[in-house]
């Protein structure tokens, strides 16, 4: 608003402050001719002319003594450029060459930019037309209307306030003061703006628009809108042949229809035609969860974050016997328990209070039968869609933006496999989850991805991880973390080849370990490691704190017991998979099944290489601290500490001992 103000101030002091030699207005022709009197003649369809510009009507009032005139009726003003003006009155003042036109005014310069208002006041000296009370100028297929405008005919700038408008055969522009050059069709902004198009708007509050090309740049609270769709930045630019947006710093995407989003970098680009994002430069994204007790936050960072929404018909659901129900993985146990028992440790192996407690069997009495957990389930477990290709979802070759994908083959085989812990009853069961209409979505039913590609960190309060690259979606609300992924939560920390996360109803519902899945915690007071590994590991999540996980294939542990005065002993188990229960995100007990094997080592006989598993490597200086700490644009700067200016010392001028002469 400033500039605006400043801009018209000089444009004001600009029309007064010129300096000319005063020209005589000439009566060239008339058909009748007489005084009326006070100097003035009636002069019958007069043609005057003025430094090369002449100036005819159908009469004219004129006083040659103070070289003014007033014309009445079809009045054309032609200038040597070939500028043209029309108007029904007309009053001009030779000695300061201003032109005061009212009524039908229409000014057309030689490209055929044509200017029309009610009243225009024109200087034919420095050729700057001005009008405060409504105008309109067509341009080819520009048109622009606003309460005030100034009009340069040399440089054919126009300057419009209030009301602005231009209108195009592709855009609707409406401001509230803007510069237009009937050449290049570029207008400028310099107030709030918005620019209209078939399916977008872009506002701004100083910017320009190319009514050509129809590329517009903003640089002041500038925003994006596609339909529930946001882009904003400190500068933005936007395309709309192409439909192609760009957004620098402080940039934030947002959708806010049913997939709702929010994304967070210094460099954005944005698609119309798949309304895909891709934010680099510190790129963050907010998944917000919710437990009876608080909320709680999900901050996902990597070098580029990607999100573009895809048909479900094209999300290819991965292998269900991966994400299993925590009450499947139960039944799978009571069914197990015999074998377990059958081939539990003899009497003769020692084992810890809570492993034993753990590992014995219930009673055959006590199991619940086949059909008592029939009745207790009630229904089908809840069937869940996984992403298993996201490479033929977010990458193509008409994405250059993304680099070849990594994953692809390992995302592949991990929907090929299947777990050990699925039976007969379980893979049957999957022919009617096919079926089932909830997964079969429509092809006019849509959904969300995100993908997070390299140096992928996840902060929340209670959990955290990192990985090379991570795919989400929103279908299954599960995050997918591939390459080196290892994830922490509390005192325990967990890695395997791929690991999956789901979240329900804005909680972690549940967590997969697929391949060499590995976790380890270490002993309170010691340095000492409680460690479990297998090929397939499935976490259970209660208030967002890990509760049960299963350990299928090749099921391996290791376990410190203590009593009052401290660690007491190992075990050493191996088993074809096992339950192990968290208290507070800390290992609790362990419940081997199917075909334990049990080995216990006092503390005082316990040798050094019995200690670890294979593949165990403790990593904590890894670990995200905090949302700071993976996401520099969220730390505060401090504030300068200015030093207190000290007052001056005192200072006390030094005594001079005179000495007088007598």
């Amino acid at each position: 608003m400033k500039k605006a103000a400043l801009l018209f101030f000089f444009l004001g002091t600009f029309l007064q402050s010129y300096s000319q030699e005063i020209k005589q207005v000439h009566l060239d022709r008339s058909d009748v001719l007489k005084g009326i009197g006070k100097g003035l003649m009636r002069v019958i369809r007069p043609v005057f002319s003025q430094e090369g510009t002449t100036l005819g009507a159908d009469s004219a009032n004129f006083n040659q003594d103070a070289n003014t005139f007033d014309a009445f009726g079809h009045v054309v003003i032609t200038q040597p450029d070939g500028t043209v003006i029309y108007s029904d009155l007309l009053n001009y003042n030779g000695n300061t060459r201003i032109a005061i036109l009212t009524n039908n005014v229409r000014m057309v310069d030689k490209q055929g930019a044509t200017l029309t208002t009610n009243l225009l006041t024109y200087n034919m000296f420095t050729r700057i037309g001005t009008y405060t009370n409504g105008g309109k100028i067509v341009n080819g297929t520009d048109i622009l209307t606003s309460k005030n405008g100034y009009y340069f005919a040399n440089s054919r700038d126009a300057y419009f306030r209030y009301n602005v408008e231009i209108n195009t055969t592709d855009a609707l522009v409406k401001a509230d003061t803007m510069k237009y050059n009937s050449n290049t069709k570029i207008a400028n902004f310099f107030g709030p703006t918005h620019i209209y198009s078939k399916s977008d708007t872009v506002y701004t509050e100083n910017g320009d628009y190319n009514t050509i090309t129809r590329q517009a740049n903003g640089y002041k609270n500038n925003l994006y809108q596609q339909g529930t769709k946001f882009l904003k930045g400190d500068t933005i630019f936007y395309d709309d042949i192409s439909g192609f947006g760009r957004a620098n710093r402080n940039v934030v995407f947002t959708d806010l229809g049913k997939d709702q989003i929010a994304m967070y970098g210094q460099l954005g680009t944005y698609r119309r035609a798949d309304t895909s994002a891709l934010i680099t430069k510190n790129p963050y994204v907010i998944m917000v969860t919710r437990d009876s007790a608080k909320t709680d936050s999900i901050w996902l960072t990597a070098d580029t974050l990607f999100t573009k929404v895809v048909p479900k018909k094209d999300f290819k659901a991965a292998n269900r016997a991966v994400f299993k129900s925590n009450e499947e993985l139960e039944d799978a146990v009571e069914e197990g328990g015999r074998q377990s028992s059958e081939a539990g440790p003899g009497d003769d192996q020692p084992l810890p209070k809570r492993l034993t407690q753990a590992e014995t069997p219930k009673k055959e009495e006590e199991r619940p039968t086949k059909e008592k957990r029939k009745n207790r389930k009630g229904k089908e477990p809840q069937k869940f869609i996984t992403g298993a290709q996201i490479d033929s979802l977010a990458r193509s070759d008409k994405d250059p933006y993304l680099r070849e994908d990594t994953t692809k083959k390992e995302v592949e085989e991990t929907a090929k496999e299947s777990s050990p812990a699925i039976d007969a009853k379980q893979k049957a069961r999957l022919d009617s989850i096919k079926k089932d209409s909830v997964l079969r979505a429509s092809d006019t039913t849509k959904t969300r991805i995100v993908l997070a590609y390299h140096h992928v960190k996840i902060f929340k309060s209670d959990l955290q991880s990192k990985c090379d690259s991570t795919f989400y979606s929103y279908a299954d609300s599960i995050i997918r973390n591939y390459i080196n992924p290892i994830v922490w939560s509390q005192g325990s920390q967990m890695t395997a080849d791929t690991i999956f996360m789901q979240l329900k109803n804005q909680k972690l519902d549940n967590m997969v370990l697929q391949h060499k899945g590995f976790i380890a915690s270490i002993e309170k007071d010691s340095v000492k490691y409680n460690q479990v590994k297998g090929k397939l590991l499935t976490g259970f999540f209660k208030e967002n704190k890990l509760n049960t996980m299963y350990v299928d294939g090749n099921a391996e542990s290791i376990y410190y017991s203590r009593d009052s005065s401290g660690i007491t002993g190992m075990s050493r188990t191996i088993s074809s998979r096992m339950r192990i229960k968290f208290l507070d995100n800390q290992l609790e007990g362990i419940m081997l099944i199917r075909k334990p094997e049990v080995n216990y080592y006092p503390i005082e006989q316990l040798e050094k290489d019995r200690e670890f598993l294979e593949g165990f490597v403790w990593r904590p200086k890894e670990r995200p601290k905090s949302k700071e700490e993976i996401i520099p644009t969220l730390k505060k700067t401090k504030p300068r500490v200015v030093p207190k200016k000290m007052p001056p010392k005192k200072t006390t001028k030094p005594v001079v001992a005179r000495t007088v002469k007598k």
